[in-house]
């Protein structure tokens, strides 16, 4: 009877570990700490993160020729609108040729007023992971820094796709649960360091 309790309480042991129960899916990853950067904007204003010590960051990556970046521009505008009172900055970054210029009429089309940054190749390798073998990425993408610096979330189109499709209800969402301190549930997945 010891021997199959034991050998249950084993099975049961071993399917969790593997990723066939709840535990294993809640199980914390580890947090990797947002690389600093300081970049300018349009204008040539220069914006570091370190800036903004102490509050939440919606990090975006984006094209403003990418359609989906575009479908977005007016959320991540109210976002900012709405959570910047409560301790939350949302920052584009963008990689494009005629940037400036290109970053410019951008923010006039959507009225935008939070901070849209002239990329460089470091700040992508760092927080996106490019290299020789994976030297492009997909647009939209978005980390989310906590309060004290932490990647806790981060969303790319190419496997969070449920996330994009519902993106009006899910960053919101998202914000939310960093805001009370909860970012390893819902949507999206805890970022972890990259090789």
């Amino acid at each position: 009877m010891k021997r199959r309790a034991g050998a249950i309480l084993m099975a049961a042991a071993l399917l969790l570990g593997a990723g066939g129960g709840q535990a294993a899916e809640k199980a914390p990853q580890k947090l990797r700490r947002a690389h600093g950067f300081a970049l300018p904007d349009w204008q040539g204003k220069t914006f570091r993160l370190s800036d903004y010590r102490g509050q939440v960051v919606l990090l975006q990556f984006f094209r403003t020729g990418c359609a989906l970046c575009q479908e977005e521009a007016p959320l991540l505008e109210q976002l900012y609108r709405d959570y910047r009172n409560k301790g939350v900055v949302v920052i584009g970054i963008s990689h494009e040729a005629k940037a400036a210029e290109a970053l410019a009429q951008y923010g006039e089309r959507y009225g935008i007023t939070h901070p849209l940054l002239l990329g460089d190749l470091e700040v992508a390798v760092r927080y996106l992971g490019l290299s020789p073998a994976r030297p492009s990425f997909h647009t939209p993408h978005f980390f989310l820094i906590d309060r004290e610096g932490y990647i806790v979330r981060e969303f790319a189109p190419e496997r969070d796709e449920e996330f994009f499709r519902q993106a009006e209800r899910a960053l919101p969402q998202a914000l939310k649960e960093v805001l009370a301190g909860s970012p390893s549930s819902g949507p999206g997945r805890t970022a972890s360091p990259k090789p």
